[in-house]
C-alpha cells in the first residue's frame, strides 16, 4: 500500500535578471571597488607604467574582472549580510508570470499581461521577518529556483519548484538555521497577499487539525487558488518546536478555538507557523519551516459543481507529488474476536425493565439504551458472524432488545427506550439508527427488517415535514422544525436509506423519495457537510442514482458530496511527537467526524467507509482525480483505525481518565473498545471516552476486507 510519487522531470528554464535591475557596472560595491583598484594599481605601477595609463586601466580592469564571472544569478553577502549585487529571475507556469525581485522581498505571481497578482513572501509578516530582503545567492537546478542568504537572526534556503507538466502549480520549501529568536514583532502572517486586487473569496476554509488546504477566488485576477501545506514534510519542524497541526492561527467558523494553520483574511492567504514556534527551534539545526503548494488556475468556478470537481482536480494533482505512508496492517479478525468479548463484559451492559443493551461509553453511569449503539453494533457483529460462520451471545442479546425502541405512538423506531412525549432527536442520528436496520436486513435479520418497514412512514413524515432540509433537531410526532438549523447532507443519507429501502421493496416509492431527497444537497458549496459520514453516503446515492438514470445532474451532487468529504480528510499523516514515525501510530485519511471536529472518531470512519465501497460500485470510468482518492480512502481507513484501539497505541498517547462528560469515568485501555477522539501527536487521544456506540468498526473491517 505504499506509493511514492516522484516530481516530474523538470524542464530547462532560463534564469534572467529582470529589467528593472541595476547595471553590472552599478552592482559592483564600494568595497569591492576600492579593494580591487588597490591590488591592479599596485601592480600596474610595479611594473612601471605611467600613472595616467593606470588610471584609465584600473577601472576597465575591474569591470571585466567582473564580467568574467558571468550574469549568472549569484551573488556574495557583504560584511553586515547585504548582497553585493541584486539579481533575481523570471520564468513562466501555465499563463503565469513568476519573477522574483529582492528589492521587492517577495516572489511575484501575476497573470501574464496584468500588474495585479500574488507576493509570497517568507516569512509574511512584518518587513524584518521577510526573508527575500535579504537573498544572497540564487542558482537553478532543473526547474527549481534556490535564494538563500543570511538575515539578522537566521540563515536560509527557499526553494521554488515548477512543475512544467502542471501548469499553474508551485512548490515551496524554507529552510531555516536560526542564531538567535525570530524577529516577528506581533507575529507572522500568511505567507501569499493580493496587491492590486481586492476581490478575493475564500470558497473552503481548512477544516480543524485535519485541513492543510484553503480554497479560493479572485475575480480581478481571472484566478482560482488552492493553498495545501505539506505537513508530512513539517514533523521534524513539529517535533522540534514541540508544536502541531492543532494549534490553530485560523479559526473555523462554528469551531469554537479549533481551527488550521492554512486560512485567509484581510488579502492574504496560505500558511503560518504555530504562535511561537520559530523560537523553539533548535540553533544552528537547519529544519523545514515551510512546504506548501500552490496551485493557480486562470480561470473561475462557473457554477457549484464546477467549483467542486476543479477542487478535487487540483486537489488530486498535488496530492500525486506527495508521498503515501506505509501503515502496517491489522489483524481484524483477531481484534474483532477479541472485541466481542471486551463489549460482553459485564460492565459494559446495563440492564432495564428485564432487557440488557450495551452502555454507549466505557465507564458510562447512565441507564440509557441508545438504538444508535444496539443497531450499530449489532450490524457489525453479524456481518463478522456471516463471514466467520460462528455466533455470539452478545449479538442475540442486542437483537432481542432491538423491538424496544419502537414507540407505537410515533409509528417509529426511536433513540430510546420506553414512550417520551416530548422526545426529540437530532436528524443524522435518527437516520443513522434507519441505515443501521437496513444493514440488518440485509444480512437477513428478520427483526431489523420488520421495524425498518414499519418506521419508514416516520422518516417520510421528517422529510416531508421539512422539505428534506433536516433539522439539527426534531421533536417525534411533530416533525416539522420551523427555523432549527440545518444538517445538509442528512438529505443524502436519507437518499442511500431509501434506496436501499426500495431494493428490500421494489416499492418504487422510495425510489421516488431518494431523487426528490438527494436534489437538496445542491445550493449548499462547501457547506453540505454537518456528519462526514452522512457526506459520504450522500456521494453513494448521488453516484447510483447517475447509474440508474444518466442524469448528469446527479453526477453533479456526488461530486459535491466528494469534495466536501475530502476537504475533512487528513491526506497527510502524524508523524511527529506522540505518533513519531516509527514509534508510534498513524491518523492518514482520518476524517474529522463533523467539520467543525478536530479528530478521528470510529463511528463516522467506518460508516463513511461503507458508503464510499457502495459508491465504488458505480465509479467506473470516472477520471483518476475522483477515484484516486477514494480508492486510498478505502485502503487506508482499515489500516489508520486500528489505532482508535487503545491496545494498539503506545504506550502514554491515550488517557486512562476521560474529562469531557461527567458520566464518563475512566477508560479501560486493555480493551479492543475504540477511542472517540483519535487525535494528532500534540494532543491527548481518548480525553472524549471510548465510544461503544461506534464499536461496530472492528466487525465491519474485520468483515469486509
Amino acid at each position: 500500500g505504499s506509493r511514492r510519487f516522484a516530481q516530474r522531470e523538470p524542464a530547462n528554464l532560463d534564469v534572467r535578471e529582470g529589467d528593472d535591475h541595476p547595471s553590472l557596472a552599478e552592482r559592483i560595491t564600494p568595497m569591492q571597488k576600492i579593494k580591487y583598484q588597490r591590488t591592479v594599481r599596485s601592480r600596474l605601477w610595479g611594473s612601471g607604467m605611467p600613472a595616467r595609463v593606470c588610471h584609465w586601466i584600473v577601472p576597465a580592469a575591474l569591470l571585466a574582472s567582473v564580467c568574467s564571472l558571468g550574469v549568472a544569478s549569484t551573488f556574495a553577502h557583504g560584511a553586515q549580510g547585504e548582497s553585493s549585487r541584486r539579481v533575481g529571475f523570471s520564468t513562466t507556469t501555465g499563463k503565469y508570470s513568476i519573477s522574483f525581485n529582492p528589492g521587492d522581498g517577495a516572489i511575484l505571481a501575476k497573470p501574464k499581461g496584468m500588474t495585479a497578482g500574488l507576493a509570497i513572501r517568507e516569512l509574511g509578516g512584518v518587513k524584518k521577518s521577510d526573508l527575500l530582503y535579504s537573498v544572497g545567492a540564487l542558482h537553478q537546478v532543473g526547474s527549481t529556483y534556490v535564494l538563500s542568504g543570511r538575515a539578522s537572526w537566521t540563515s536560509f534556503t527557499l526553494r521554488l519548484s515548477i512543475y512544467p507538466a502542471i501548469p499553474g502549480l508551485i512548490r515551496l520549501r524554507l529552510v531555516l538555521v536560526p542564531v538567535k529568536d525570530a524577529p516577528l514583532g506581533t507575529g507572522a502572517s500568511p505567507d501569499v497577499k493580493l496587491f492590486k486586487a481586492t476581490s478575493l473569496v475564500e470558497y473552503a476554509a481548512a477544516a480543524p487539525v485535519a485541513g492543510n488546504a484553503v480554497y479560493l477566488g479572485d475575480a480581478r485576477l481571472h484566478t482560482t487558488a488552492l493553498y495545501y501545506a505539506n505537513y508530512d514534510a513539517l514533523a521534524p519542524f513539529f517535533d522540534r518546536t514541540r508544536s502541531g497541526a492543532s494549534q490553530a492561527n485560523f479559526v473555523y467558523p462554528g469551531a469554537g478555538a479549533a481551527g488550521s494553520l492554512v486560512g485567509s483574511g484581510n488579502g492574504t492567504f496560505g500558511y503560518e507557523p504555530p504562535s511561537g514556534s520559530l523560537d523553539n527551534l533548535p540553533r544552528k539545526k537547519p529544519t523545514t519551516v515551510v512546504d506548501s503548494y500552490l496551485y493557480l488556475l486562470p480561470r473561475m468556478p462557473t457554477g457549484e459543481t464546477d467549483m467542486a470537481g476543479t477542487y478535487l482536480r487540483m486537489l488530486s494533482s498535488i496530492y500525486e507529488q506527495t508521498s503515501r505512508p506505509y501503515v502496517p496492517p491489522a489483524d481484524w479478525t483477531t481484534i474483532a474476536r477479541t472485541a466481542a468479548g471486551d463489549l460482553g463484559d459485564p460492565a459494559n451492559l446495563a440492564t432495564l425493565n428485564g432487557h440488557q443493551y450495551l452502555r454507549s461509553y466505557v465507564s458510562d453511569t447512565r441507564v440509557a439504551p441508545e438504538l444508535i449503539t444496539q443497531a450499530g453494533v449489532l450490524a457489525g457483529l453479524e456481518a463478522f458472524e456471516a463471514k466467520q460462520h460462528v455466533s455470539y451471545p452478545l449479538a442475540a442479546t442486542l437483537d432481542a432488545n432491538l423491538s424496544t425502541f419502537y414507540d407505537s405512538t410515533y409509528h417509529t423506531v426511536t433513540n430510546h427506550v420506553g414512550h417520551d412525549p416530548q422526545a426529540r432527536d437530532e436528524s443524522w442520528y435518527y437516520v443513522d439508527c434507519l441505515i443501521s436496520l437496513l444493514q440488518l436486513s440485509q444480512l437477513g435479520d428478520s427483526t431489523a427488517r420488520q421495524l425498518l418497514l414499519n418506521s419508514v412512514d416516520g422518516a417520510i413524515s421528517l422529510a416531508h415535514a421539512n422539505n428534506y432540509e433536516f433539522p439539527q433537531n426534531f421533536q417525534y410526532g411533530v416533525w416539522a422544525a420551523k427555523d432549527a438549523p440545518v444538517q445538509p447532507d442528512v438529505a443524502g443519507g436519507y437518499a442511500w436509506l431509501m434506496l436501499g429501502i426500495d431494493d428490500l421493496t421494489g416499492n418504487n416509492r422510495y425510489l421516488d423519495e431518494a431523487k426528490a431527497s438527494i436534489a437538496h444537497v445542491a445550493g449548499k458549496g462547501f457547506g453540505l457537510a454537518y456528519e462526514l459520514h452522512m457526506t459520504a453516503y450522500a456521494a453513494a446515492a448521488a453516484q447510483r442514482l447517475y447509474r440508474m438514470t444518466g442524469a448528469a445532474a446527479y453526477h453533479g451532487y456526488a461530486v459535491l458530496a466528494l469534495a466536501n468529504l475530502f476537504h475533512a480528510a487528513r491526506l497527510w499523516d502524524c508523524s511527529y511527537r506522540l505518533c513519531r514515525k516509527g514509534a508510534g501510530y498513524h491518523t492518514f485519511m482520518g476524517l474529522d467526524p463533523l467539520p467543525t471536529g478536530d479528530y478521528v472518531a470510529m463511528l463516522e470512519q467506518y460508516e463513511a467507509w461503507l458508503a464510499l465501497r457502495d459508491y465504488a460500485q458505480y465509479d467506473q470510468g470516472e477520471p483518476a482525480y475522483l477515484t484516486g482518492l477514494v480508492n486510498d480512502f478505502l485502503h487506508y481507513t482499515p489500516l489508520t483505525m486500528q489505532y482508535a484501539l487503545p491496545p494498539q497505541l503506545p504506550s502514554g498517547v491515550a488517557a486512562t481518565t476521560p474529562g469531557l462528560y461527567d458520566f464518563v469515568k475512566r477508560n479501560d485501555l486493555t480493551w479492543q473498545i475504540p477511542l472517540e477522539d483519535l487525535r494528532e501527536g500534540d494532543l491527548t487521544s481518548g480525553t472524549i471516552g471510548q465510544e461503544i456506540y461506534g464499536a461496530g468498526g472492528p466487525f465491519v473491517f474485520a468483515a469486509f476486507t
